[in-house]
């Protein structure tokens, strides 16, 4: 993908996910189950947590060339850290945990406009395999990630889960 259409696609999501939660009272954003034992409060720092996983690759690659690895080996090691994100924000008031995705996305939409296309097309150097991009990186990150979770979060309220 190019720039451009990287920045549309976080655009849509951003629009995507806030008609979602705009049609949730906040008293359900706290308080009903999305899913497993996550409400809506805790997606939206899920969402957040892993946009900011984005944002440091894109300073390491800015940096030295190339993005530091997480050490995340398999999807128990995932699962641990999405549950260590959880349990950070889990005593934050609803406005922070909106405040800190809010900053996030812009972020995330600066850090990739400082971006070329080049540098988001080309292949990462070691350790990364030979078709890792920092396109890739990004994507899984945000933009390829948050549509599941804007369905889930659609359920909550009752709306359709199909996104834009």
């Amino acid at each position: 993908m190019t720039r451009d259409e990287i920045l549309h696609a976080l655009e849509q999501d951003r629009v995507n996910l806030q008609t979602a939660i705009a049609e949730i009272p906040d008293e359900m954003l706290v308080t009903r189950p999305a899913i497993e034992q996550w409400n809506v409060k805790d997606l939206l720092g899920h969402i957040a947590l892993w946009q900011q996983v984005a944002i440091q690759f894109i300073r390491d690659y800015r940096a030295s060339g190339s993005p530091k690895g997480l050490g995340l080996k398999d999807d128990a090691a995932v699962d641990e850290y999405n549950q260590r994100g959880a349990a950070f924000r889990r005593d934050w008031p609803l406005e922070r945990v909106r405040a800190e995705l809010d900053e996030t996305q812009r972020e995330l939409i600066a850090a990739v406009q400082a971006l070329t296309d080049e540098d988001l097309n080309k292949p990462l150097p070691a350790p990364w395999d030979s078709t890792t991009t920092l396109e890739w990186l990004i994507a899984i990150n945000s933009y390829a990630h948050e549509p599941e979770h804007v369905a889930q979060i659609r359920q909550v309220s009752g709306l359709k889960s199909q996104v834009t």
